[in-house]
């Protein structure tokens, strides 16, 4: 019993003497890869910085590993007692496998083909450590049986980023199944990514949301309610069957709560930054749904405005955040003015000239002065969408068409908040403000609209 106390004795000194050697030996290598890192800002073409750091980061290798070593002898030996194996078993039973982190707090990164791959944690926005609360997740064979293993006649829709697939769960519920495409890399990705952790913190009924997502077989799929009846710019634009007042007035307002909701009730605020026609889906009774949050940002309630780069689509961008990448909500304000335009005269965002087809015009260019000269005459007819015919409410359509020149107003400080167009359409507040602002915009020369003095008005004008 002594022998073998004096030998454990013995091999305990052992190992505390290797354990203090390990640390000087660290502190070695620590000190031969600074060198090469010096090296390497003096020697830029040398490779010897190279092999220095790697001979560095080999001797600091070396004392790791031998402590692991003897961590691991100990363990063993102090398990080698049947006893004592059989008393620690008995005492705390059997103990749990470590259970991984959530899936969600995983992020991803592109791998050198292109394919999806598991990376460190991050705090990014943009990451999927985001998500506000634990959605469900499904395996890559649950959704691919749901699609009929990706049929391409489930396809919902189909873009530079992958693919949207329309899936019937094993309860029973439809959802839509979106999914990069293989060669899409860390930019589409990360979209991907912004979307489910934007979309896991907002629940509204006028906003799509997510049912949960998977990110198995190398590939980060997400699942989303199923919104059956296409969308805005389908029956707006390419249906056969026009969309009535009454339908495009719920549209408006519907579309409208949602991104009060998203500009002033979620905190953060978030701004979607690409609201458009093919981004509100429609029900069977043609309540609208705000979706795709690609490319969302959030903005603290103490910021004006965040930079970035400047990503949305044509026709509906903001002048200002088109020019400087300063994004505030007043830019999803004048994209919702640009939808509006657009419900109201049935074009489209970009028009293509009938004369040149090379050619084009914004709905907002051709708009813009003739909404000015509709309420000083009186008459709104050139504005409206000529298959409604008579077909409207027309204190309705004032409003709508009060609105959507004053959200598409060229400066962002005179574009009103999104609850303050809401409440103008649904006819709580009057629109005769909007009216007045609208006229006297296009009334007031350019001078005094960009602050140039009077006097040199008349010479800037006639060059």
């Amino acid at each position: 019993m002594n022998c073998s106390c004096d030998s454990e004795m013995i091999k305990w000194l052992l190992s505390l003497l290797l354990a203090l050697l390990c640390v000087p030996a660290s502190l070695v290598g620590c000190g031969v890869v600074l060198s090469g890192l010096v090296m390497a800002v003096l020697f830029r073409e040398s490779q010897l910085p190279k092999v220095v750091t790697k001979i560095g980061l080999k001797m600091m290798e070396v004392p790791c590993s031998v402590m692991r070593k003897l961590n691991r002898n100990h363990q063993t030996a102090t398990c080698e007692d049947p006893q004592s194996r059989e008393t620690s078993n008995s005492t705390f039973g059997k103990l749990p496998e470590p259970v991984p982190p959530s899936s969600f707090s995983t992020t991803f990164s592109s791998g050198p083909s292109g394919s999806v791959t598991s990376s460190n944690p991050s705090s990014s926005l943009t990451s999927l450590s985001s998500l506000s609360q634990p959605q469900c997740t499904f395996t890559y064979e649950e959704l691919s049986v749901a699609t009929n293993n990706f049929s391409t006649a489930n396809i919902l829709g189909e873009g530079g980023f992958g693919c949207v697939y329309k899936g019937k769960l094993s309860d029973g519920r439809e959802v839509a199944i979106k999914m990069l495409k293989a060669d899409k890399g860390r930019t589409a990705e990360s979209e991907l990514q912004a979307e489910a952790a934007v979309i896991s913190r907002v629940h509204h009924r006028h906003l799509v949301s997510l049912v949960g997502l998977s990110i198995g077989q190398n590939k980060v799929v997400l699942v989303f309610e199923f919104v059956p009846n296409k969308t805005l710019q389908y029956h707006l634009h390419e249906s056969k069957d026009i969309m009535d007042w009454p339908t495009r007035v719920k549209v408006a307002i519907g579309s409208a709560k949602g991104l009060v909701y998203l500009h002033e009730e979620c905190h953060p605020r978030i701004i979607h930054r690409d609201v458009k026609l093919t981004n509100i889906l429609l029900d069977y009774s043609f309540e609208p749904k705000v979706g795709d949050f690609g490319l969302a940002r959030y903005i603290s309630d103490d910021n004006t405005h965040v930079s970035t780069r400047v990503m949305g689509t044509f026709g509906y961008l903001a002048p200002e955040y088109a020019m400087t990448g300063q994004l505030t909500d007043k830019s999803d304000v004048f994209s919702f003015g640009v939808l509006l335009m657009e419900l109201i005269s049935g074009r489209k965002a970009v028009m293509r000239n009938e004369t040149s087809l090379h050619m084009a015009q914004s709905v907002v260019e051709w708009a813009r002065p003739l909404v000015a000269q509709a309420f000083i005459d009186g008459s709104l007819e050139s504005l409206i969408d000529p298959r409604l015919g008579k077909n409207y409410d027309h204190e309705e359509m004032k409003r709508m068409i009060a609105c959507a020149g004053v959200c598409v107003h060229y400066f962002a400080e005179k574009r009103p908040r999104m609850s303050e167009v809401l409440r103008v359409l649904e006819g709580v507040v009057p629109a005769d403000e909007y009216i007045r602002s609208v006229v006297h915009f296009y009334q007031t020369p350019v001078s005094g609209l960009f602050g140039i003095p009077s006097d040199t008005s008349s010479s800037v004008e006639s060059r």
